[in-house]
């Protein structure tokens, strides 16, 4: 059966976006749509596999369309992904509001990124960190009324419309899911490695060890003497031989200026 114009939607994406349809709209170069009822180009969009986080802008023809655009039958629309680098949180046509500087609010599904996040120097809250009666749509507010930008591998909890920045993570395991966001965001000029409680995420300074000697061990107290406090929960760290460990967590990203 061929496609007839005047009943369908014709999209065509660009990047990576192909890849995050439903299977079933992948094997086409161009997904053709059909235009049941009015929905704006956003639910279109998420009904067949992509969060709106994940859209970086829509053309049609040489005009750029917002997310509540209605598609026409017979539209044909260019879909692009989010431009990596510090524009990825710039406002746009799609996002009239900016985050606040790179802070990150980091899903459960993930947990293990924001620990990493933390240690490499970004200000970063998990979910385990929030209330457990927090729902998808608190998590969501939490992150709009922060100003965070939103990482979860859960496609269902980006497409909130509340969810202004974001960023489905592609990647599976924890070290590879911090490169991943720390070259889509370009971040490795703005890295502070071990400046953050990897507790709280509250700012570490440098402390006495005279101020601190009666909370340590008896091996602490022996062989170190440079300490750093947390600021929020008084946590305390050393460059102990866990210092090594996480050094070798963040080699891949670091650059010989955080060394």
């Amino acid at each position: 059966m061929s496609i007839r114009e005047d009943d369908h939607l014709h999209l065509s994406f660009h990047g990576d976006l192909k890849d995050l349809l439903h299977r079933r709209y992948r094997q086409d170069a161009v997904l053709h749509y059909r235009l049941s009822r009015s929905a704006s180009i956003k639910d279109i969009l998420e009904a067949v596999g992509i969060p709106h986080t994940e859209i970086g802008s829509i053309y049609k023809g040489a005009l750029q369309l917002a997310f509540n655009y209605l598609p026409l039958p017979g539209d044909r629309l260019q879909i692009y992904g989010v431009t990596a680098g510090p524009a990825a949180a710039e406002p746009s046509a799609l996002r009239p509001r900016a985050p606040t500087d790179f802070r990150f609010l980091v899903d459960i599904n993930i947990a293990r990124l924001a620990g990493l996040l933390r240690m490499a120097g970004f200000d970063t809250v998990s979910v385990q960190d929030l209330p457990k009666s927090y729902s998808k749509r608190d998590i969501v507010r939490e992150s709009s009324t922060s100003g965070r930008i939103l990482l979860s591998r859960d496609r269902e909890l980006l497409k909130h419309r509340e969810v202004a920045f974001g960023r489905l993570v592609r990647t599976q395991d924890p070290a590879a899911q911090l490169i991943e966001i720390v070259d889509f965001y370009d971040l490795r000029s703005r890295l502070a490695p071990f400046s953050r409680c990897l507790k709280c995420n509250g700012l570490l300074a440098p402390v006495s060890k005279e101020t601190v000697v009666h909370r340590l061990e008896p091996l602490t107290k022996r062989y170190y003497h440079s300490f750093r406090q947390c600021g929020s929960c008084s946590s305390i760290y050393w460059r102990g031989s866990h210092h090594e460990r996480m050094l070798q967590l963040l080699k891949p990203i670091l650059t010989a200026d955080n060394y």
